[in-house]
């Protein structure tokens, strides 16, 4: 039986070039925790990354998918 995979969240972002998204390719790493995953996505964003989408990876429930737009508040959400 194959070993299942321990990362549960994933965040995608711009891979190198323009960090506004002018259609340039996108990269994605994968994290064992929405901690660790909010903490990449913070540093990527502070850097002025605003391309960033992260979420759950399938089969984890309940399913997120937090849009660059949301990014802020999910970011904030850690602090509350």
């Amino acid at each position: 039986m194959a070993e299942t995979s321990t990362m549960t969240w994933y965040v995608s972002y711009i891979a190198s070039g323009s960090m506004l998204g002018d259609r340039a390719p996108r990269a994605t790493k994968t994290f064992a925790s929405e901690d660790e995953a909010r903490a990449f996505a913070r540093t990527r964003a502070e850097a002025g990354d605003q391309t960033l989408i992260a979420g759950t990876i399938n089969p984890v429930l309940p399913k997120r998918i937090i849009p660059s737009a949301s990014i802020p508040a999910w970011l904030d959400e850690a602090k509350s």
